[in-house]
């Protein structure tokens, strides 16, 4: 029987990032010898852990990810990668259900270079992932990128992209989905995502002031709930932030170390600036979110393509006056109306891909030979489509 180890090393991660490796776990553990494996980074305890997963979770420090060989690891984490020997068959498992408009022009392929396989559940991530990887490596063959210290394992290696349906929220709703509201109420959730993934002008802390406007000005009994970035909560500016809006009567903060699902379940609508949660809320909830992205003076090939991605498909403000004509307008649409953008997102995103499940068992007993490892980056960052049978054909 394989082993298969999930490791869990998320810093300061809560609930959500251990609900990533539950469904790995899942479809997994009745076929293979599982250890899971969580590192002192992480933000909850190893019972907490257990409770989610259900399943007996091993603390370790990250020397000990140095000893495995020849195992197949998965896990919620990229800088893991790293520190996986060369004989291990590393799969990350990227967060979120779409991709992200960040700044780094790379999309994070410094850490995620080392992996052998990148799960991404939707085809805008597996795009950005592609695009990322492949550019990375490229400027690193060509010296414009520092290599990396002692290591492992290479980042110049062949890399597969796998696109899934969503790992946590793997089934659409069928029909549209009764929205329950208290009389004279409206609960908007501010999101932002963690300092630094947005370009300076462009992260919803630095645009909070625009944003509660603009919709107060639309929605006078409207009240928000701000939930930081479970690595930001300490940080002086989020912490100041904190302190000067909870003055206000009609703003709450979300301290609590609650799974997003539960944040998601007391609003209305959720604003956020490039976290991948304001899908998720859609996804879990038939709820539309609002994605401020106002425009900057940087340009960003990765913005610029997530832009274009989701023309049409998400809801996207560049400016306060679009923002107000939206917060409005999402009060006024009827339960099927949130449905058909709904729909047609998810189907745009997911129609055509696999079940998680199925890729994951598939990539521990194939590895690199596996259907699903069907688009390649290799060393060189050149992206390389596998000849595979009609019948194994994949809907990428």
């Amino acid at each position: 029987m394989k082993s298969v180890y999930l490791v869990s090393n998320v810093l300061n991660g809560g609930k959500t990032y251990v609900e990533y490796l539950q469904p790995i776990l899942n479809s997994l553990r009745d076929q293979y010898d599982c250890t899971v494996l969580q590192t002192d980074k992480v933000g909850i305890s190893k019972y907490e852990a257990e409770q989610i997963l259900n399943y007996p979770v091993e603390e370790v420090e990250l020397e000990f990810i140095l000893t495995l060989k020849s195992k197949v690891i998965f896990s919620n984490d990229a800088s893991i990668g790293r520190l996986l020997d060369v004989s291990n068959f590393g799969v990350y498992v990227a967060h979120g259900n779409v991709g992200m408009p960040t700044q780094d022009r790379y999309y994070y392929s410094a850490w995620m270079s080392f992996w052998d396989a990148i799960v991404s559940s939707s085809r805008s991530s597996f795009d950005l992932v592609k695009t990322g990887l492949g550019l990375y490596r490229r400027e690193r063959r060509a010296s414009l990128i520092a290599p990396i210290g002692e290591l492992w394992r290479s980042d110049l290696r062949a890399t597969s992209a796998v696109s899934v349906l969503p790992v946590k929220v793997p089934a659409m709703f069928e029909h549209p989905q009764e929205q329950v509201r208290t009389l004279g109420e409206y609960v908007i959730g501010l999101l932002p995502t963690q300092l630094g993934i947005c370009p300076n002008g462009a992260n919803l802390y630095e645009n909070l002031e625009v944003v509660i406007n603009a919709v107060k000005l639309q929605i006078p009994n409207a009240s928000f709930i701000l939930r930081p970035y479970m690595t930001d909560r300490e940080h002086p500016l989020v912490m100041d932030i904190c302190r000067q809006l909870s003055q206000c009567a009609w703003i709450s903060i979300d301290e609590t170390e609650k799974s997003s699902k539960e944040f998601y379940s007391q609003c209305d609508t959720v604003i956020t600036d490039a976290s991948t949660g304001g899908v998720s809320f859609m996804l879990s909830t038939c709820k539309l979110p609002i994605y401020y992205v106002p425009a900057t003076s940087e340009s960003n090939p990765i913005i610029q393509s997530w832009l274009e991605q989701m023309d049409g498909l998400l809801p996207i403000a560049k400016n306060s006056d679009e923002l107000k004509d939206m917060a409005l307008g999402f009060t006024l649409l009827t339960s099927e109306q949130k449905y058909f953008i709904y729909k047609k997102f998810y189907e745009s995103e997911y129609s055509g891909l696999h079940h998680p499940d199925e890729v994951f068992r598939d990539l521990v007993e194939k590895e690199h030979e596996s259907v699903f490892c069907q688009f390649v980056i290799d060393s060189y960052g050149a992206i390389n489509q596998r000849q595979t049978r009609p019948s194994e054909s994949l809907a990428q």
